[in-house]
């Protein structure tokens, strides 16, 4: 399977968990292409939008920034991101992430659920 950037739809997507502004967002996997991946994709806060801090009950999610700088949230913590830098939410854990620099903020986000392994797929 091979996936183009170039090739995907990017979609505006609003007031993400409760955060402001618009996030563009495309899909590089969905459930079911990779086991134990429920979603992985490319998104893009535009200055000044933010993902609201949300909870992960049963799930893990990895932010991976390739893009800008911002404001990162874990587990209500906030500290500062920037392109390269990557953060993990566990399962019940929050977390959110904010732009306020004056251009783009672009991560990877791995949706994955709780306690996967290759052998539970077995």
């Amino acid at each position: 399977m091979i996936r183009r950037l170039s090739e995907l739809t990017q979609e505006p997507r609003r007031n993400v968990h409760g955060g402001d502004g618009v996030v563009w967002g495309c899909d590089y996997l969905k459930r079911g292409e990779m086991a134990g991946v429920l979603s992985a994709g490319r998104n893009t806060l535009e200055p000044g939008a933010s993902i609201g801090e949300h909870a992960h009950p049963d799930t893990e999610d990895l932010y991976v920034i390739v893009e800008g700088r911002g404001t990162g949230i874990l587990n209500g913590e906030r500290f500062p991101v920037e392109a390269g830098d990557a953060f993990l939410v566990k399962a019940g854990g929050t977390h959110g992430l904010s732009n306020e620099g004056p251009g783009p903020l672009t991560f990877v986000g791995v949706l994955t659920r709780q306690g996967w392994s290759s052998a539970s797929e077995g």
